[in-house]
C-alpha cells in the first residue's frame, strides 16, 4: 500500500537489497488509515483516551501491574483487524511467497512489542530468528511502528547489515521474568556495518530468519512499541521446534 496504493509487484533492486544487506527498510507501506483503526482498538482495550501518549502510558501501567494480562493484550493485538488486513496486503504476501519460495504463505504471528528502557526483559540482545524456528526453512518478519516513529533516539531495531550470509553461534541466555533468549555476542557481529532502523509511520521493514538484530537503546523518557507480522510455511507455522 505503498503511498496509499496498493503494489503487487516487487522491484529487482528491491530484491537484490533484501537479499544482499538482509533487510528490506521500506517507505509509505502501510495505509494511516490502518495504523489508526490499531489505535482505535488498543484504546478500546486499555480503556484509555484515543492519544498515543495515552496508549503509551495504559501500556506502561498495565505492564507494570500485570505482566500476564499485558502480554495478553500484546498478543490479542496481532489478530485485529487492521493488523491482519496490513500482514495479508499483496506487496508483502507476495516478498514472503518470492522468499519462502511457495504459494502457500502461513501468517503464522502477529503481536505487540513494547520496549521500555528501565525494564530489562523487555530488551533484546543480538539475535536471529532461526534460533526459535530451527525447523522451519525461512521466516519472513515484517516489523512496523504504530504509535510514533522509531529511530535511534528511542532504540529502534537494529540490524548487522550483510550478517545474514555468515554462520553465527549464538547461547542460550535465561532472563529473569523474561524470555529466554538465544544471543550472539558483540564480537561476532563486530565487523558488519550496524544499521539502525529509522521509521516513520507508515514505513516498515522485511526481514529474513537468520539476520542478525536487536533492541537499540532507549535513550527517551517514553517507551517504544512496535508491531511484528511473521510468515513461514507449513513446517515454520506448526513445528518451530524451539522450547523455552
Amino acid at each position: 500500500m505503498r503511498n496509499n496504493k496498493v503494489l503487487n509487484q516487487i522491484t529487482n533492486q528491491e530484491y537484490r537489497a533484501f537479499e544482499q544487506d538482509g533487510f528490506l527498510i521500506l517507505r509509505d507501506c502501510i495505509d494511516p488509515t490502518l495504523i489508526q483503526k490499531i489505535k482505535n482498538f488498543a484504546c478500546d482495550l486499555l480503556e484509555c483516551k484515543n492519544s498515543s501518549k495515552s496508549i503509551i502510558k495504559a501500556m506502561e501501567e498495565l505492564e507494570s501491574s500485570n505482566k500476564s494480562a499485558f502480554n495478553d493484550f500484546c498478543n490479542r493485538m496481532g489478530s485485529i483487524p487492521p493488523v491482519t488486513l496490513i500482514a495479508l496486503d499483496n506487496y508483502f504476501l507476495n516478498f514472503a511467497e518470492k522468499m519462502l519460495k511457495t504459494k502457500y504463505v502461513h501468517l503464522f504471528e502477529s503481536a505487540i512489542f513494547f520496549n521500555k528502557h528501565s525494564v530489562k526483559r523487555l530488551q533484546y540482545d543480538w539475535h536471529q530468528e532461526s534460533s526459535y524456528y530451527p525447523n522451519a526453512k525461512e521466516v519472513i518478519t515484517l516489523w512496523y511502528p504504530w504509535l510514533h516513529k522509531v529511530n535511534k533516539h528511542n532504540g529502534t531495531m537494529v540490524m548487522a547489515k550483510g550478517g545474514h550470509k555468515m554462520k553465527l553461534d549464538a547461547f542460550r541466555m535465561s532472563m529473569d521474568k523474561g524470555l529466554t533468549q538465544m544471543r550472539i555476542s558483540d564480537e561476532a557481529l563486530s565487523c558488519f556495518e550496524k544499521i539502525h532502523c529509522d521509521l516513520e509511520l507508515g514505513d516498515a521493514v522485511l526481514f529474513p530468519y537468520n539476520s542478525p538484530h536487536k533492541t537499540g537503546t532507549n535513550s527517551s523518557q517514553v517507551p517504544r512499541s512496535i508491531i511484528v507480522s511473521r510468515y513461514s510455511d507449513k513446517i515454520g507455522k506448526f513445528d518451530g521446534g524451539w522450547k523455552e
